[in-house]
């Protein structure tokens, strides 16, 4: 099997994860990390045997990697995207820029260069997701309605480059989107600011209108305990989905006779065991450039589910 030269730019929380996760790869040689923040680079290269490199061309020009991950600051992603692209296959972390424009800029980088572009949507590789979206389609369920809650507390870039609504609600935005393969035709927001230390949206509510469906996102970084948790109603069933724990419970009417009182249907359980899907993402990054086809989430794909974001954005600040 062909081992690809690996590289992540940016070691905050999330390119640490990266970085861990290439260095466990059985076909990813990781070959350097990239960060401003050279102690912090220089401490992670030494665990996991790889070099250290304070400026990304740098990085670039000496280790020529397969792919490479950049987990830097969302406001960041259009620059050194739509520059690395040039050069080599890029996983950039979601939302894949903070503008249209910024992600049209890096979907043409890739256009251009022919390599490529993978959005780190990670909630649509979560084992759970998977289970859910198979079982939907192999029982002909349709979707009517979803709830889903997103709250915790703050990580410690949270509010610095973007708000929740791009930062954290951008993930149920997509995953409706990806369960529903329907296009959202009415979007509505309202946020609020708590915190001092930051300009963004702490606290938001998100709501959605699709052809045949609809769905209510809470979402915030002010909340004591860490929540995600997804409630969906199907025409004739209903199931609450925790992408913590990978787990389902299925409440579903017995017989063909369509209904949606659920009182009294009986209950079943559905517990995964654990996948971690940062480590499913990549390893689809990976395929996708030894295999040179399409990735699961595409640049096109991350840019609907912005456009649905930043749109929600505006409508919360009074702005359309």
């Amino acid at each position: 099997m062909e081992t690809l030269r690996t590289a992540v730019i940016g070691t905050g929380q999330m390119g640490q994860h990266h970085v861990r996760v290439y260095s466990e790869f059985p076909y990813s040689e990781l070959v350097g990390i990239s960060d401003i923040n050279s102690k912090v680079a220089d401490n992670l290269a030494k665990k996991y045997n790889t070099r250290s490199y304070s400026g990304y061309r740098e990085m670039i020009e000496r280790e020529k990697p397969d792919a490479v991950s950049i987990a830097v600051p969302t406001h960041m992603h259009e620059k050194i995207a739509s520059e690395i692209l040039k050069d080599t296959s890029v996983l950039v972390e979601k939302p894949i820029s903070d503008t249209e424009e910024g992600a049209i800029s890096i979907i043409n980088a890739a256009k251009k260069s022919g390599n490529t572009l993978m959005v780190g949507q990670i909630e649509r590789f979560n084992p759970v997701i998977q289970y859910f979206r198979s079982w939907v389609s192999s029982h002909g369920f349709r979707y009517l309605g979803f709830n889903i809650v997103r709250i915790g507390l703050p990580n410690p870039r949270a509010g610095i480059s973007s708000g929740v609504i791009t930062d954290l609600g951008i993930h149920d935005i997509d995953i409706v989107r990806y369960l529903t393969q329907d296009e959202v035709l009415n979007v509505d927001a309202r946020a609020m600011s708590f915190f001092e230390t930051t300009k963004y949206e702490d606290h938001a509510q998100i709501w959605l209108k699709m052809r045949n469906s609809s769905a209510s996102i809470v979402t915030n970084w002010t909340s004591p305990v860490k929540v995600r948790e997804m409630y969906v109603t199907l025409d004739s069933a209903f199931v609450k989905i925790d992408y913590l724990t990978q787990s389902m419970e299925l409440y579903v009417k017995n017989g063909s006779e369509r209904d949606n009182r659920l009182v009294g249907f009986p209950k079943k359980e559905i517990n995964l065991k654990y996948q971690e899907p940062l480590r499913l993402e990549i390893e689809e990054f990976l395929g996708s450039v030894r295999e040179g086809r399409e990735p699961m989430v595409t640049g096109e794909d991350a840019l609907e589910s912005l456009k649905i974001a930043l749109k929600a954005e505006r409508i919360a600040r009074g702005e359309i």
